[in-house]
């Protein structure tokens, strides 16, 4: 798999969870759950591009 398609996936599972959040039925502990896993979600989207792009390399 490539950059962008990693990325892709990683954004559509982000994204199904925002949806699920604005569902009216979910109880607030379970917006909880959904808001840490759209955290980490964002979290492996930015380690991505920091792969990406190089900028994850410790420089000595």
């Amino acid at each position: 798999m490539n950059y962008l398609e990693i990325k892709e996936k990683l954004e559509a599972a982000r994204q199904e969870l925002l949806m699920r959040m604005d569902d009216q039925n979910v109880s607030g502990r379970e917006k909880e759950t959904l808001q840490k896993k759209i955290d980490n979600y964002e979290y492996m989207i930015e380690l991505t591009e920091m792969n990406h792009f190089e900028r994850g390399n410790i420089i000595s």
